[in-house]
């Protein structure tokens, strides 16, 4: 039987802990390094050969204490490491951005330990899983996000950071009233009043 290594990319010990829990009841699946960084992840990976690292599944958290999930992922793909996103942040724009990144897998810290298990299986082989309740919401935005043009693109991303209208003109270099006739065209196509409601799906 081939053994599945997991490595869990989280800057939450406990989170850790309770994989390490989950993987030990079963027969294939092992977690064999705990880091909290893009750079101990490298570090980690930096000793390990092609063939390890072809078997070997990062679980990776969105937001690290130091840094992005989607940048950590980033990384190690770029090795040879298979990476399943692994987050308390399920809403459909994480999914779609996971899948933009060419992550091979989603599935939210709500999951139960069966579609777990199921994730991290079909990942080690190369397939690809998002856990099955988030699929419409992900089929949704994707068909939206299509329709956006690359500056509306552009200002989603940072409106899913938060930022005020000011900030996002200064980052742009355009006026805070442009950035006002685009955000009206992106609530238009999600069918949104607002920000907040905006939001369920970022």
């Amino acid at each position: 039987m081939r053994m599945i290594s997991v490595i869990s990319v989280d800057d939450h010990e406990m989170i850790s802990l309770g994989l390490e829990q989950v993987f030990s009841e079963t027969e294939d699946i092992r977690v064999c390094h705990f880091c909290k960084t893009k750079d101990e992840a490298a570090a980690f990976i930096g000793s390990k050969s092609p063939e390890e690292l072809r078997r070997t599944v990062a679980m990776v958290d969105i937001k690290l204490e130091n840094g992005s999930g989607f940048d950590a992922a980033d990384f190690l793909i770029r090795r040879g490491v298979n990476c399943l996103m692994y987050s308390s942040f399920s809403n459909a724009g994480f999914v779609v951005k996971t899948m933009e990144h060419k992550i091979k897998g989603f599935v939210s810290k709500n999951a139960g330990k069966s579609e777990i298990l199921d994730a991290v299986r079909t990942v080690a082989r190369g397939g690809t899983y998002i856990q099955k309740d988030l699929i419409p919401g992900m089929m949704y935005v994707s068909s939206i996000m299509v329709s956006l043009t690359k500056k509306e693109r552009e200002l989603l991303d940072l409106i899913s950071e938060h930022l005020p209208n000011e900030i996002i003109a200064a980052r742009l270099g355009i006026s805070k009233r442009t950035v006002e006739n685009y955000v009206s065209r992106i609530f238009d196509k999600f069918n949104v009043k607002n920000r907040y409601e905006l939001g369920r799906y970022l």
